[in-house]
């Protein structure tokens, strides 16, 4: 633990971006280490099996603290290039299909990447990617007024 501690600290903070989370992260980390102390002794490389389970635990601590906000809203309130109308995104998103909602949901809100939402929507990890791609493609041409594609 003390060879590794800083290293596994600095791993948690990055991915969590706050002192408080990254020590909880660190903590948990280190008991998932202790848990698995057989598997981690036959690692190759130990450091690379320890930074792999803190960034595994921290990924998992900040995807449970996000806070869950509505689509619309969540969309609103990020960054944006330019002006966007509240209005007219809710529309958009409603003339979507629920599996294209999922999918842009799952990805830009909950950070999920393909081969998560593949699982969620019972999809192998590229044609989930694909699914995610054209449904953009879509919301777009929707938030634009433009004809759907």
């Amino acid at each position: 633990m003390e060879r590794y501690f800083t290293d596994v600290y600095a791993l948690c903070f990055r991915v969590l971006g706050r002192p408080h989370d990254a020590e909880d992260a660190t903590q948990e980390a280190f008991l998932e280490l202790f848990r698995g102390w057989a598997r981690m002794k036959e690692a190759d490389s130990v450091r690379a099996w320890v930074l792999t389970v803190a960034r595994n635990t921290a990924v998992s601590i900040g995807r449970k603290r996000r806070p869950a906000r509505p689509l619309v809203e969540a969309a609103v309130a990020g960054p944006v290039e330019g002006p966007m109308d509240p209005e007219r995104l809710g529309e958009a998103l409603a003339a979507l299909t629920e599996e294209e909602r999922h999918l842009i949901q799952m990805r830009f809100l909950e950070g999920k990447g393909p081969a998560e939402l593949g699982e969620a929507v019972g999809k192998a990890p590229g044609a989930a990617a694909t699914a995610l791609c054209r449904a953009l493609k879509r919301f777009r041409s929707l938030y634009a007024g433009g004809a759907e594609s």
